[in-house]
C-alpha cells in the first residue's frame, strides 16, 4: 500500500494555484514533458475516449496563438469572454478524462500544439512549483494533477 505525503500534496496544489494561468500553464507543460516517456499512458487512463480526443483534435485545428487561449481558458474558467473552444466539454470530464486530455497535449507539444519556446525561462514562483514537484514518487504527481486540473 503507498501512501500520499499529505503536506507535500496541499503545499504543491496552494503553490500552483497562487500561480498566474501562464505560469500553471507552463508547469503542467514542463512537468507532462518531463513525465510523458516515463509513464505508460495507461497509468493515465489514456484509452481512446471520444470526449479527450475531440477536445484535443478542437485545439489543434486552431492556430497556434489560438491554442494558447483556449488552453488559458481551460484552466481558468472564471474569466469571462469569447471562448475558442466550447469549455463545458472540459468541465464535464472526470478527473480521468482530465489526466488523460493533458496527457495527450502534451504528447504534441511542438508538433500540433504549440511547444514552449526553447528560450522560454519559466517565472520564479513557477520553476519553484516544478522544482517542488520533482519527486520519484509518480503517485504523488498523479495525484497533484488530479487535484489542480
Amino acid at each position: 500500500m503507498t501512501s500520499t505525503n499529505v503536506n507535500f500534496l496541499e503545499q504543491s496544489v496552494s503553490k500552483f494555484q497562487s500561480l498566474d494561468t501562464d505560469d500553471r500553464l507552463s508547469v503542467l507543460a514542463l512537468l507532462y514533458t518531463e513525465i510523458s516517456d516515463e509513464i505508460p499512458a495507461i497509468a493515465l487512463n489514456d484509452v481512446p475516449n471520444e470526449k479527450t480526443a475531440s477536445l484535443v483534435a478542437q485545439i489543434q485545428n486552431l492556430p497556434q496563438q489560438e491554442q494558447v487561449s483556449a488552453l488559458r481558458q481551460l484552466l481558468h474558467q472564471d474569466e469571462v469572454g469569447e471562448t475558442a473552444i466550447p469549455t463545458q466539454e472540459y468541465t464535464s470530464m472526470s478527473v480521468d478524462d482530465k489526466l488523460a486530455f493533458w496527457y495527450q497535449l502534451a504528447q504534441n507539444l511542438g508538433t500540433t500544439i504549440i511547444g514552449v519556446p526553447d528560450d522560454y525561462m519559466p517565472s520564479e514562483k513557477a520553476t519553484e512549483v516544478v522544482d517542488l514537484l520533482h519527486t520519484p514518487n509518480i503517485e504523488d504527481l498523479v495525484n497533484f494533477f488530479k487535484r489542480v486540473l
